[in-house]
């Protein structure tokens, strides 16, 4: 979905002073359109302020920004995201506090919304306790992502990240085994066990998963396939590991 229909769906902010008092104000923000060439103290606290609160921004040109948004938005427009996002942390803390065996899923830049939504989608049906994302690379969540979801993303929590391999490491600290699956995996993802807590990795549909993520997973998997094609897209290989984990922990 282009700027133009995802501006014209969603809730924002804008004005460069209202939307840094929002950012203070721990307002749950998508992302931040910033106008170009904007210089000054102004611009600099403002992006500070995008870098501490993990908030993505993307650079438009004045012409793109007016042509979007036709109020004084003086250069910047913030998009607020229909969810709240929440540190994973907390959510991996209550999962061991309730006796539960943590399932964590990790999606490395997957940036199509609708692949985004199904995996969500799944992830919810399927036992995930939580998701994280990059701040950069990953589908935006906005009416769009939730409509794909069927209204998962409003059922399962969900954190935005700038290092997923410095995550991977806190998970591992934490006692979570990492397994990645993509088409490189070495191992049939039906001759592993799952019943430890476990993050599962799943990579982006052009790149696959990053190599500085990659150096810190236990395990790399692959989903068996007997066709003459050679992959399956990212929203069906989650579905088809995130089965096999919860057919192996007797979700079914």
């Amino acid at each position: 979905m282009d700027e133009e229909k995802r501006i014209s769906k969603t809730d924002y902010i804008y004005g460069m002073h209202p939307v840094m008092e929002a950012i203070k104000a721990q307002k749950t923000i998508d992302k931040v359109l910033v106008q170009s060439d904007l210089k000054g103290p102004n611009i600099t606290e403002l992006r500070r302020l995008l870098k501490d609160h993990k908030i993505s921004s993307q650079n438009l040109p004045l012409g793109r920004l007016n042509h979007l948004y036709k109020k004084n938005h003086q250069g910047v427009v913030a998009l607020l995201s229909p969810i709240e996002f929440q540190p994973y942390e907390e959510v991996l803390n209550k999962v061991y506090e309730e006796g539960r065996t943590p399932l964590f899923l990790i999606l490395d830049r997957v940036s199509d919304v609708g692949n985004f939504g199904a995996i969500c989608r799944s992830a919810e049906c399927l036992g995930v306790d939580h998701i994280i994302i990059p701040v950069k690379g990953s589908a935006q969540i906005n009416d769009e992502a939730i409509k794909r979801s069927s209204g998962a993303l409003l059922n399962i929590s969900v954190s935005r990240e700038r290092d997923l391999a410095e995550v991977c490491q806190k998970l591992a600290a934490s006692g979570l085994q990492l397994i990645g699956c993509s088409e490189k995996g070495e191992k049939n993802i039906y001759e592993v066990k799952y019943e430890l807590p476990l993050a599962i990795v799943m990579g982006s549909e052009r790149d696959g998963i990053n190599s500085t993520i990659v150096k810190e997973l236990n395990d790399m998997v692959q989903i068996p396939m007997s066709g003459k094609t050679d992959s399956l897209n990212v929203a069906a290989s989650t579905a088809i590991i995130l089965s096999e984990i919860s057919r192996q922990r007797g979700g079914f």
